[in-house]
């Protein structure tokens, strides 16, 4: 192979590779990159001036920044739509070849490598084998986390999925409709951040980042990449919010939040739900809930018929 890396700064063209890659995904969008309000490049491995793989660098005073950076994932290795159809043992070797040119491309240009590689990256073995026979030039270090997985193409639509999930979800649904709560959709993001921040003062948790989650979700109701849904009950109190990311497959659980006072509501639960019924009806064959690795948040995700899929975080950093 005649392999050559270069600086993609057409951001039409990458986001089509993007659209067309098997690790599609909307963090590594030009629009969400934008909206972090941060410095990145995004390379490309080609072949015969034809892409074979991207990978999005996100810079902060000319380092690269460690991965995952707040309220992204999957920010790491993409390959081809043609990738993505070769026969297994075409793929795999493959895979190896450009995984490998990126990384040793990579390493001369930048003192360290940070990928939250997407769940369909399941070969994981370029990154082991960097500098195998040279280990005092570093190796990477790999974390195993897990998301979930709704598989709406499974279903003939919502109510065959409703059955699914755990029966006490389909109670509390079941409760909040009786009980008259209503559900809007909204652009007004200083009452999410409210109802955001009181979601983290009552679980005495330091909320970090919020000024990404006005960035993000501004840029993602302007540009219609997003979904912010506001739940009151009967009197018109507002209750929970949640926003929704989406591109041409898949839906995101973004963000989640409540009024301490009401969590006894169902609300949460019946967002969730609404959301999910907004997907199965516009199309959508995934939901990916971002994350399930804590122990509360992780249940309360995967009650929801949320198959687990494992992902992985790599750091490499020059001696």
């Amino acid at each position: 192979m005649n392999l050559k890396i270069s600086l993609c700064t057409d951001k039409e063209v990458w986001n089509r590779f993007v659209a067309t890659s098997p690790q599609e995904n909307v963090f590594c969008t030009t629009d969400y990159l934008d909206a972090l309000k941060e410095d990145y490049e995004l390379l490309f491995v080609e072949e015969g001036e034809v892409p074979q793989c991207g990978a999005i660098v996100i810079l902060r005073d000319g380092i690269p920044v460690d991965a995952p950076y707040p309220l992204t994932m999957y920010q790491g290795v993409l390959f081809s739509g043609a990738h993505g159809v070769m026969p297994p043992h075409k793929r795999s070797k493959r895979g190896l070849d450009l995984t490998g040119f990126l990384l040793e491309s990579m390493s001369k240009r930048y003192r360290k490598i940070s990928f939250c590689l997407h769940h369909e990256v399941e070969d994981l073995r370029a990154f082991q084998w960097f500098h195998y026979h040279e280990p005092d030039l570093g190796q990477f270090r790999i974390n195993l986390a897990y998301t979930g997985i709704v598989d709406l193409s499974l279903y003939e639509n919502f109510d065959n999925y409703f059955q699914t999930i755990r029966s006490t979800r389909r109670n509390e649904y079941r409760r909040a409709r009786a009980a008259g709560l209503s559900v809007e959709e909204s652009l007004d993001i200083d009452m999410l951040d409210k109802l955001h921040e009181m979601t983290f003062a009552r679980q005495g948790v330091h909320r970090g980042g919020d000024d990404v989650v006005r960035r993000v979700v501004s840029k993602a109701l302007e540009n219609k990449f997003g979904r912010m849904l506001f739940c009151r009950n009967s009197a018109g109190t507002l209750l929970s919010a949640t926003v929704f990311l989406y591109d041409s497959k898949t839906a995101y659980y973004l963000v989640g939040a409540n009024d301490p006072q009401h969590r006894d509501t169902w609300s949460g639960v019946y967002l969730v739900l609404e959301n999910i019924r907004w997907c199965k009806e516009r199309g959508l064959n995934l939901v990916d809930m971002v994350g399930v690795n804590s122990p509360n948040r992780g249940d309360f995700k995967t009650s929801f018929n949320a198959a687990i899929k494992p992902y992985f975080q790599v750091d490499w950093q020059r001696p």
